[in-house]
This record gives structure tokens, C-alpha cells and sequence, in this order.
């Protein structure tokens, strides 16, 4: 979503878009799995429907997901840590806050107002303005301080890129990557040991990127990895079990971050330990997992990379910044139509995969029309 588009300079083969066409897969799947994220969580935090096949379709859906964030991430890793020919941090600055300071602006403004207009009216200025302070203007509006931070730190970033080899920066973003999740399960079994709920470490939009600096190293560490035969199908197996986990972590022992549920005994433990978060052990791994198996799917000389279908990729791959941005405008109205009453998830397995179609389908074509506007388009 925050990838630029793939290069293809002047005068380069077509089929060198194949050579980044796993970055394009990557992030139109991703895009999709915040979408169900984002939709399915309506019904899963619905109490009335808790243990009925839609909550737990809106389970497997919500948290079989929850990797899209970091993959996201280590997908700019992967497009932008390479070091430029002229590392000029001014030019980087200027074409990045160029391009993400417009959309900033416009959706935080967008949000606010449909917080205090419609979601709710009630609402107090200064909890407004606390939730901008924090990063959470709006849903998922955190992710745009998330990546402003990691581009600040990208320039700085290069030297170590360019001296140190793909196993050391594996190992240095691994490590950045198990620090957030180490400090989230210590502050689980204290919490846990002094027999209280764990401490609100929420960040504030100026810390947002810090847990995410090592999947941007993973990304660019792991972008050149294609996995084969044995080691790509265990790989995937592997994957698919971490998902699976938090799927069931998340109906059969609650997250306690939603209010859906309170572990106890075993459960407890497993919460504390390994949260529910962005920052959660078993989630990172996932969201490597994930990288990995697309990236080797997809490599240059795979189908998926054929030149013509690494062209509409590349296509769809750039309207996902804008996809994300509009998404939960369009899920707002969508559910807040006349004679449909769907503020609080859809009740039924139909209507949770007809729902997250729906703001799919309908999210990529809002951002397809604003795109071809020309007072609009640099909003997406």
C-alpha cells in the first residue's frame, strides 16, 4: 500500500516488471486482508453473535489476516532500502512527504469529521484531539504515521544496507522484530504475576513505525529469497499453522484487546505471552511466513510474473495506498445504507463474505475514479 509503483524505466523490457511482481501480489493480498480485518471485526466484537457461524467466519477472517500490516511494511523494505545511486536524503524527503503529506492531511480531515458528524456526534474536542495525538484519529489511520516514521529513518537506513550482508541484515531485522514482542510478553507475565490487566503501551504518532523498523529490514533482507520444492511447501504449511493459531487463540481464548473473551489459566498465559497485537510473537511469523511463500509463488520466471499479468498487478498494486485510505469511508456508508442495518457486523456467513466483497470491489473503484481526477488524485 505504501510501496511506490514498480519501476520500469525508459527503454527497459517489459518483462522486468516481472523482477517486482511479487510485490504487487503482495500487496493486493494484503490490501484485502485489511479490508476483512476491518469488516469481519464489526461481527467479531458483536456479543450477540459470539459462537455463531458468521462470528466465527468474522474470527478466521479478522485474525487469519492480521499479517497485512508488517507485510505491508517489509514490502516497502523491499522496494525502497535499496540504496539510490545518489543517496540524497533531501530528495528522498521531498518525493516521500510529497507523496504521503496530501493524503495525510485530506483523510485525517475526512475521518474527524465523519467521527463527529455521524459515528459520534457526542464526541468531546479533546478526546478528538487526543486520538489524533495518539496516531487514531479513525481506524487504522495509524498506518499513515507508521510509514512517515519509517521514511524518516530509510536514508539513515542505507549506509548499513549498503555495508552489511543479506544474512546480517536478516539477523539485525529479526532481532528489531523480537524486541516489541519480547517487551509485549514481559509486560504480559508481570501483569499477569501481579494478578492485573497488562499496561496500555499504546504509541503516540510520533512512535508509531519504531515496533516495524525490523520487518522494514526483513523485507529488503528476504526480498531476494525463493524458496523451493520441500522448504516452500513446509514453509507454507508452517504459515498456514500460525494463522490457524491466532485464529483459534482468538475464539476459543478471547483477545482481551477487543473485549471478546477473558482468558484464564493456560489461556491467560498464551495472552500474555503472545498478544494479540501487531507486535505479537506468533503474528511476526506469520507475516515473514507470508512474504516468503508470495515472494517465491511469484518469482520472475513464475506465471504469476508473466509480463502481462505483472502489468494489471502492478495496476491494482498501485491503487492499494488509496485503497486503504478509502476503505473504511466506504465501509461507513456502506453499512449505514437505507433498509441496511449492518453497523454491527453481518449476522450471517453470506452476508460477512458478501460484506467484505463488497467494500473490496467498491474500495478499488473509488480509488480508481479519484485517481483519474486531477484535484483529487494526489489524495490516493
Amino acid at each position: 500500500m505504501d510501496a511506490p509503483p514498480t519501476p520500469s524505466p525508459a527503454g527497459t523490457p517489459v518483462d522486468g516488471l516481472s523482477l517486482l511482481a511479487y510485490t504487487s501480489w503482495l500487496r493486493v493480498i494484503a490490501i484485502v486482508g485489511v479490508v476483512c480485518i476491518h469488516v469481519a471485526g464489526l461481527t467479531y466484537v458483536n456479543p450477540d453473535l459470539e459462537g455463531s457461524g458468521a462470528w466465527w467466519l468474522a474470527a478466521a477472517l479478522d485474525f487469519g489476516a492480521k499479517w497485512a500490516v508488517p507485510v505491508f511494511v517489509m514490502v516497502s523494505g523491499a522496494v525502497i532500502l535499496r540504496p539510490p545511486a545518489d543517496p540524497s536524503a533531501r530528495r528522498f524527503y521531498r518525493r516521500r512527504l510529497g507523496r504521503l503529506g496530501i493524503p495525510l492531511v485530506f483523510w485525517h480531515v475526512v475521518y474527524v469529521v465523519l467521527v463527529v458528524t455521524v459515528v459520534d456526534p457526542e464526541v468531546e474536542a479533546p478526546a478528538v484531539v487526543a486520538n489524533v495525538l495518539a496516531g487514531e484519529a479513525y481506524t487504522a489511520l495509524y498506518f499513515f504515521w507508521l510509514i512517515l516514521g519509517l521514511y524518516a529513518v530509510v536514508p539513515l537506513l542505507w549506509p548499513v544496507v549498503r555495508a552489511w550482508s543479506p544474512r546480517q541484515l536478516t539477523v539485525a531485522g529479526a532481532g528489531l522484530v523480537a524486541v516489541p514482542a519480547l517487551d509485549a510478553a514481559l509486560r504480559g507475565v508481570i501483569a499477569l504475576l501481579e494478578d492485573r490487566p497488562v499496561d496500555d503501551a499504546s504509541p503516540t504518532l510520533v512512535t508509531q513505525f519504531v515496533p516495524y523498523v525490523g520487518f522494514l529490514l526483513l523485507g529488503h533482507a528476504l526480498g531476494p529469497v525463493v524458496l523451493r520444492g520441500r522448504a516452500l511447501v513446509l514453509t507454507a504449511l508452517g504459515t498456514a499453522a500460525l494463522c490457524a493459531e491466532l485464529v483459534l487463540q482468538a475464539a476459543v481464548v478471547g483477545d482481551p484487546g477487543s473485549d471478546v473473551g477473558t482468558p484464564t489459566g493456560a489461556g491467560a498465559v498464551l495472552a500474555a505471552v503472545s498478544p494479540l497485537t501487531y507486535q505479537g510473537a506468533i503474528l511476526a511469523l506469520a507475516a515473514v511466513g507470508v512474504f516468503v511463500v508470495v515472494r517465491s509463488v511469484a518469482h520472475p520466471s513464475s506465471a504469476l510474473a508473466a509480463p502481462a499479468l505483472a502489468r494489471r498487478m502492478r495496476r491494482l498494486g498501485d491503487l492499494t495506498f488509496g485503497v486503504f485510505a478509502c476503505h473504511l469511508l466506504v465501509l461507513a456508508a456502506v453499512v449505514r445504507l437505507p433498509g441496511v442495518d449492518l453497523v454491527d457486523g453481518a449476522e450471517s456467513v453470506p452476508g460477512v463474505v458478501t460484506l467484505v466483497g463488497v467494500v473490496v470491489v467498491l474500495a478499488f473503484a473509488v480509488t480508481a475514479v479519484l485517481a483519474r481526477l486531477p484535484g483529487l488524485r494526489r489524495v490516493v
